[in-house]
């Protein structure tokens, strides 16, 4: 999960800048001899610098911001040059500094500190020698490593590491480091080896600074799965990789990453070192100049909202909400990520949640009702509402409009309005929306209470905080005091607190939060109204997930409310004039909630359903270990149950195969595609036989051939009538994340070729590596089925636009 990118993204909503732009800032008056600090926030888009006056907080001067250009080499690559970062720091900060000359009294001497705060995940390859990137960085949103996230789930499930993806069930974001890291591993292996180094944005610029590579605890504990408390321990002779998930490490084939990663590890507001001679001259300070630790800009903001203590829940509002609490236990549950041991401080921790949409459906509300052209605007709406009694007069929403994140993850979920009389109003429906957003913050809240993360205090930013009739709501309805900050740029004054700890002006974080953070409004929950909402959310609100799940699940699977229920893509549906049929591979599927994934595939179109079965015989792996026909039972019975017509088809590689026939026929599989390889071209009586022993129990019959097996040895098979479905493997029998294997390519246009000319209409299916770049080349050679995993299940959006992506 991406949920911390939304911090940053509603923390700037008002300060946007383009071209190298100076934003105005509060004043202050002039002086000499002032202990300033500045704040540097790596984002995205552009590198933003401001000082502050390391006594209260205060912003001095202008702040800076010099953008850089993302490139996109292929869809879903997103990557930066870390020397766009370096030139463009010093563009910033020299900014700042002019500033403070010509209008605030000041100097470079006047600056005691400097901290930098970056996108979390921005991966950079360093070569060992020269310590000079080695490749663009990989950007924090850069989803080429979705296949080693599933690689990593299936290699590692169990792994105490896991742990903070949702109680060890995933998923595991692309976004993270671990993933990223080991798809350098195993696409650029040239890159993996001469890189000494691999480290973030965020170290990569500490080093240009100061000439050391240090971690930030923060970063290391919420995005490298390392402890965040025993990352920061000495290395010894009995424990060289202290707080490293070595055992994940070690599963993947990857221990030397440990090396590769920084050695030496300190929270965030400790002393890196000095500026060099060589930054100092490129930012115009002075020689060892002070730099601090900082970390990922989403939970430096946390800081520079004063979230530092447990029962302090940090709620960032915009398009959806992200609710990270700080808290003394470092537990995890399902729904939930985190707790982060050590994070975003030592001797605390933190653990997030989401709603999906919130803002979001306020602003749909507002442009149905007549504002989309601007001449409605909220405060009238807000206006309206407020005259409406709490509980809207019997109306209640959900605001799962793009499904559901915590409590409890369900992407089909959808919202609802219930209760709805001819009485009801504009008024009605708005207020019961805002309400309803209101009620999921106070469910994943407890969400998170269940997860042993309990809440005292709600520290609120982002797009809510301009309404002061949701904000009360979000008092009243969740029963906690909601805090509102003087200061919105969290980022840049978080890193203004970390600076002024590091240059030694205060003691502790704490301290200078106490200094530098001020509260400029505290909203208390109103008792009564907060017990009238606790009965209709205890009552109404709380209820309604779980009458609503059937429904919607039954909705999508009607494709938006067709009459059929049949899915359009099942197999009876199938004919030569049909595009290219996708099928979701099973084997790269939530196997903790397969109904909840097959309810994903037949909403996106997709009936025609690839499951492995293996059991590691021919593949010469433990982890091979997949399916059997009590899963295949459980689908087709839920299948049925749901008037879902599904396609299933068994890829079948096991030992003595002859045995599993019958019941994968009991369990109500479609076709058996039996692994050519098992029998080869020195026993072909044995193929034959087995493709006779399936037909015979009503089965269809497909066979599987390995990227190594020529075409032309199943010739004399195909021949005789007794298969419907040539399976290409475009690479190993596995697991997924592996590399498309071009031979498949010209087996498959083989294989159309004797098509045509023998007359059959044999299906030509590829598996394994197809994605929105392999798909097309497939399609192109003549296959007729996309089977495809990773992509599709960790697509970056939905399985369903992944889908579109395939067939488009």
């Amino acid at each position: 999960m991406a949920f911390h990118r939304v911090l940053l993204f509603v923390l700037l909503e008002t300060l946007v800048s383009t071209g190298a732009t100076a934003a105005s800032s509060s004043p202050s008056s002039s002086s000499t001899n002032r202990n300033l600090v500045i704040g540097v926030d790596g984002g995205t888009e552009s590198i933003r610098a401001s000082a502050f006056d390391a006594s209260n907080g205060k912003a001095v001067g202008k702040s800076c911001a010099v953008p850089y250009k993302t490139y996109h080499p292929k869809p879903g690559w997103a990557e930066q040059d870390p020397n766009d970062w370096w030139e463009n720091l010093g563009k910033a900060v020299r900014g700042v500094l002019a500033d403070l000359s010509d209008s605030n009294d000041c100097s470079p001497k006047d600056v005691k500190s400097i901290c930098i705060d970056t996108t979390c995940c921005s991966v950079v390859a360093l070569d060992r020698r020269t310590k000079e990137p080695l490749r663009p960085c990989l950007l924090w949103m850069d989803a080429r490593s979705a296949p080693q996230t599933e690689e990593i789930m299936e290699k590692c499930r169990g792994d105490p590491a896991l742990a903070v993806n949702c109680g060890g069930h995933g998923p595991i974001s692309a976004e993270w480091m671990t993933p990223k890291a080991l798809w350098i591993k195993r696409n650029e292996p040239e890159i993996w080896s001469r890189a000494g180094t691999i480290c973030e944005y965020q170290d990569y610029m500490n080093y240009k600074l100061t000439g050391r590579i240090v971690a930030s605890s923060c970063n290391a504990a919420s995005r490298w799965h390392w402890d965040g408390e025993d990352c920061l321990k000495q290395s010894t002779a009995e424990d060289p990789f202290p707080g490293r998930p070595m055992s994940l490490y070690r599963r993947l084939g990857i221990p030397e990453l440990a090396d590769k990663m920084p050695q030496i590890c300190i929270p965030m507001g400790s002393v890196i070192g000095g500026l060099t001679a060589e930054a100092a001259k490129h930012l115009g300070l002075p020689e060892g100049l002070t730099v601090s630790q900082g970390g990922p800009d989403a939970f430096v903001g946390m800081i520079g909202l004063g979230c530092i203590h447990p029962g302090q829940l940090c709620l960032i509002t915009g398009s959806s909400h992200l609710h990270c609490v700080v808290t003394s236990k470092p537990t995890t549950a399902p729904g939930t990520w985190g707790a982060y041991h050590g994070a975003p401080l030592p001797g605390i921790n933190f653990a997030e949640g989401g709603q999906s949409s919130t803002g979001s459906i306020i602003r749909w509300a507002k442009a149905l009702f007549g504002g989309g052209d601007g001449s409605l605007d909220y405060e009238t709406l807000d206006h309206e509402a407020a005259t409406i009694p709490p509980g809207a007069e019997g109306l209640v929403a959900l605001e799962t409009y793009q499904g559901s994140r915590t409590p409890h993850t369900d992407p089909l979920a959808r919202g609802a309005v219930v209760g709805l009389t001819l009485s009801h109003t504009r008024a009605h429906l708005w207020r019961a929306k805002m309400e309803a957003v209101c009620f999921g913050t106070r469910a994943c809240i407890e969400g998170l209470a269940k997860a042993g993360h309990r809440c005292d205090e709600i520290v609120i930013a982002g797009g809510a905080t301009r309404s002061p009739l949701w904000l009360q709501m979000h008092a009243d309805v969740t029963g906690k005091p909601v805090v509102l900050c003087e200061h919105i740029d969290a980022p840049l004054l978080g890193c203004a607190v970390l600076a002024s700890v590091g240059a030694g002006m205060y003691d502790t974080v704490d301290d200078a939060v106490r200094s530098m953070v001020r509260a400029a409004r505290r909203i208390e929950p109103r008792s009564d109204i907060a017990n009238a909402y606790t009965k209709l959310y205890t009552d109404v609100y709380s209820q309604l997930p779980d009458a609503m799940r059937p429904i919607v699940h039954a909705i999508a699977a009607l494709r938006g409310g067709s009459a059929n229920s049949a899915p359009s893509t099942s197999e009876a549906d199938v004919d030569e004039s049909s595009s290219v049929i996708v099928s979701p591979s099973l084997l790269a599927a939530d196997w903790s909630d397969m109904r909840g994934e097959i309810d994903t595939c037949v909403a996106a179109d997709c009936s025609w359903i690839h499951i492995d079965i293996f059991d590691g015989v021919y593949l010469d792996s433990p982890y091979a270990l997949t399916f059997g026909p009590g899963m295949i039972k459980a689908i087709r019975s839920y299948a049925d149950q749901s008037s879902f017509d599904l396609t299933l088809d068994i890829h079948l590689c096991v030992d003595r195969p002859f045995r599993y026939i019958k019941p994968i026929a009991d369990a109500g599989a479609t076709r058996l595609i039996f692994q050519f390889e098992a029998y080869g071209k020195d026993n072909m009586n044995g193929a034959v036989e087995m493709a006779r022993a399936v037909t015979d129990a009503g089965l269809k019959c497909g066979v599987s051939l390995n990227p190594a097996t020529d075409v032309k040895e199943i010739y004399p098979l195909l021949e005789m009538g007794l298969i419907d479905l040539v399976d290409v493997l475009a690479v190993e029998p596995g697991f997924g994340g592996q590399a498309f294997q071009e031979i498949a390519l010209t087996k498959l246009e083989r294989l159309k070729a004797w098509r045509e000319d023998f007359g059959t209409d044999i299906k030509l299916l590829v598996d394994g590596g197809i994605n929105d770049r392999t798909a097309n080349k497939a399609r192109a050679a003549g296959a007729d089925i996309l089977v495809a995993g990773t992509f599709l299940f960790r697509h970056e959006v939905s399985l369903a636009a992944g889908v579109k992506q395939l067939k488009a």
